[in-house]
């Protein structure tokens, strides 16, 4: 499309959304691999698009002091190194048609309303006519209810359930109003249809928790692996109970992804890491697997600090999520084909450049069984 032609949030009457604030593209690319950076790009709001990836950088309701509104533009910035095809996954994403819609724009100080601003915009692009996969981009995990909000709201004839992963069960009083350590709780009792029956917890470990709400969470009908019994049961065993559980009687799945979850060695980018969180292999195979059952319908990344990083160890793994995630995705979405054609005879293509001219060159290629 013509870049003069291109259309903006407000003109298609999404409130409060933004243009991208950062987009790294790579100079560098071989003719065989597409690089992240340069497949990544934002929407026109006008050709077709499978996943829309939203930023929602807030991170003034976090408990401890957070740098997470820097995590969308961090994000972009870790793309380079990535492409577009995993060997362990064995797919290539370079078809799927992934666009960035922007960042929520929100307020400096007042939290409570960014937070309404992040429901009003994320209604908006949940109802556009265009049938896309959203991917929120936090920010801090305050996002994820007015997310959840938003998500029922567009769809107030759907019944959806919640699949958590995190270090804490986020349930705490509102004492202190919304912050990163209440969105479950906010979610359970808003108007959203979201029923506790229906609410999984992934991965809740270290001595950060309250034995007060690992029984209120209970007492909601919810469902809590801790990562010690994630590691006892394996992942594939959780993630199948997970989804059974959040799927039984719902027509749709939130996931929510806080990157602390994870190992501390692996997550120094966060606000509250420990020794005993999940590693990040299980976290990998269960964000494939959850990509391919089409009972999920919208996923959010939160509670990157870039800040606390060390050497880009979580801006590479919460890249990593992501992309894992769009892998099996993109499995379901393109009904099991794994993105290229697997041809046995170009595989092992050797090219040579024959030198016509200065000007000029010719590509010959030759089976390698001659």
């Amino acid at each position: 499309m013509d870049q003069s032609k291109t259309l903006r949030p407000d003109d298609v009457g999404i409130p409060y959304l933004i243009p991208p604030e950062v987009h790294r593209r790579s100079h560098w690319n071989d003719r065989h691999e597409t690089r992240v950076s340069n497949w990544l790009v934002p929407w026109d709001f006008a050709s077709p698009i499978d996943v829309g990836i939203i930023g929602v950088p807030l991170s003034k309701t976090s408990i401890r002091a957070s740098a997470a509104s820097m995590a969308p533009n961090a994000f972009r910035e870790s793309l380079s190194i990535f492409t577009t095809y995993s060997p362990d996954y064995d797919v290539d994403l370079a078809s799927l048609k992934v666009r960035e819609l922007g960042d929520v724009q929100v307020p400096l100080i007042d939290a409570v309303a960014g937070l309404q601003r992040i429901e009003d915009c994320l209604r908006a692009c949940f109802s556009r006519s265009e049938a896309f996969f959203p991917v929120m981009i936090g920010g801090d995990h305050a996002i994820t209810a007015p997310s959840v909000r938003a998500l029922s709201s567009a769809n107030p004839e759907k019944q959806i359930g919640l699949i958590h992963f995190d270090a804490h069960n986020d349930v705490r009083v509102m004492d202190h109003g919304p912050t990163n350590g209440t969105p479950i709780r906010g979610i359970l009792e808003s108007t959203a249809r979201v029923s506790g029956a229906n609410l999984v917890q992934v991965g809740i470990h270290g001595f950060m928790n309250a034995s007060y709400y690992k029984q209120w969470v209970e007492a909601q009908g919810g469902t809590i692996f801790t990562g010690r019994s994630v590691r006892q049961q394996g992942i594939a065993e959780v993630v199948g109970r997970s989804l059974d559980i959040a799927g039984r009687g719902t027509d749709a799945i939130y996931v929510t992804v806080d990157i602390d979850v994870l190992e501390l060695g692996y997550a120094p980018g966060t606000g509250a890491a420990t020794p005993e969180g999940l590693r990040p292999v299980d976290l990998l195979e269960a964000l494939f697997t959850l990509g391919q059952d089409p009972r999920v319908a919208a996923i959010d990344f939160v509670e990157f600090d870039p800040r606390r990083d060390i050497a880009e160890i979580t801006a590479r793994t919460f890249v990593s999520c992501v992309l894992t995630f769009l892998a099996g995705l993109f499995l379901r979405l393109k009904n099991g084909w794994k993105g290229y054609d697997q041809e046995p005879g170009l595989l092992n293509e050797r090219e040579e450049v024959a030198e016509s001219t200065p000007l000029q060159r010719v590509r010959v290629a030759e089976p390698l069984n001659q």
